[in-house]
């Protein structure tokens, strides 16, 4: 009977703890994203089986992502994700890739794809994505911008590490990042939680953990 106690005692701690992590936001303030949207800079979270991605216009007063990324020249916006270099490489990770991807990944990497459409096209585009939008003030958008290009390798003529072309064609690439700034991937550390990351940097509320990307979706303000 003790031990029945106790197993019941150790899956509610898990359960709470979880909880949590989960659906407890990481500030309990926030600035109003309901900006209008005429004078704000719209920022995208994707939400897809277990990865998420930010996309962001290549374009703005603030930055322009194709001074680093030559692969979006032709592109309006840029959809980012980060990942475990092997397994994202791959194309079709395998169990091995993605069990050394959680528990043993030796470097990161950055998917960038260059999409032809504005965010204000992407449900027609995309009608059976899950995602988000925010709208973030200059300042906000110079905090999460200064935060995701602090974290690409970039070379000595001003652009990122090229390593190949991308899973989705000419308009993608793979580029390295910055280990120091970045950190490993893992099952604690994924995209998800670095997305969370690049979020709370321009004042969004986010989880406490933001690893399932359906949880990170459900905390940002609608």
């Amino acid at each position: 009977m003790k031990l029945y106690h106790s197993l019941f005692l150790c899956c509610a701690i898990v359960l709470s703890g979880t909880a949590i992590v989960l659906f407890v936001p990481r500030r309990w303030t926030s600035p109003n994203h309901h900006l209008d949207s005429t004078a704000a800079i719209p920022v995208l979270v994707t939400c897809y089986l277990y990865h998420s991605g930010l996309v962001m216009p290549v374009r703005t007063s603030v930055y322009d992502w194709s001074t680093i990324f030559p692969c979006l020249a032709g592109s309006r916006t840029v959809e980012v994700g980060w990942g475990d270099r092997d397994f994202y490489m791959s194309g079709s990770g395998t169990v091995t890739l993605a069990l050394k991807a959680l528990f043993a990944s030796e470097s990161s990497v950055l998917h960038v794809h260059g999409h032809s459409i504005t965010s204000s096209e992407w449900s027609n585009t995309y009608p059976s994505s899950s995602y988000k939008t925010l709208y973030l003030s200059t300042s906000q958008y110079h905090n999460m911008v200064s935060w995701i290009r602090a974290r690409v390798a970039i070379q000595s003529n001003g652009q990122a590490t090229f390593l190949r072309e991308g899973l989705l064609g000419s308009t993608s690439g793979f580029y390295a990042t910055q280990a120091a700034q970045t950190g490993k991937y893992s099952i604690i550390h994924n995209c998800n939680v670095w997305n969370s990351h690049a979020l709370d940097t321009a004042d969004i509320q986010v989880p406490l953990w933001a690893g399932i990307p359906h949880t990170l979706l459900f905390m940002l303000p609608s």
